[in-house]
């Protein structure tokens, strides 16, 4: 009995052990995506679909003091931003992991180029950190933090 108890957690240890590479990499795949998602959402202007990816009680904070709290927040700072400003996005995902909350955090690079309504060069870049939650099938942001470069 002692012995099939011990094959038994071994063989536990190492089917976890093979399974970690695949869940992380359908972790990437699923951030990856929404990255490409959230992309093209604000690159179209769409603060529906942008606010939908938000849990309501999500926090965006910038490294200049600014903060949105909840989805309400949030949807009033993109409406100004984007009737203020013409800017195109552009995000490359960098990493993904799962937190052991069940929670994950992805990070990332962000670029901005565009025009402000006074007709100021807009030109920026820098990084993200989203921790995300899993609400039914679908990943959501619940905080951001933007820094620019």
């Amino acid at each position: 009995m002692k012995k099939a108890k011990q094959f038994g957690l071994l063989m536990m240890l190492v089917c976890t052990w093979l399974t970690t590479p695949l869940l992380a990499q359908n972790l990437d795949k699923e951030m990856i995506a929404l990255t490409k998602r959230y992309e093209k959402a604000y690159n179209k202007k769409d603060v529906k679909t942008l606010v939908s990816m938000y849990t309501s009680d999500a926090v965006r904070s910038y490294s200049d003091g600014r903060m949105n709290e909840g989805s309400a927040e949030i949807q009033e700072a993109m409406t100004q931003e984007f009737s203020a400003n013409t800017v195109e996005l552009s995000l490359q995902h960098g990493s993904a992991e799962m937190n052991a909350d069940g929670t994950a955090t992805a990070k990332g690079t962000y670029s901005i180029n565009g025009t402000a309504g006074t007709g100021e060069a807009i030109v920026g870049s820098g990084s993200y950190t989203n921790t995300l939650k899993k609400v039914g099938s679908e990943w959501l942001l619940a905080k951001s933090v933007i820094v620019a470069n």
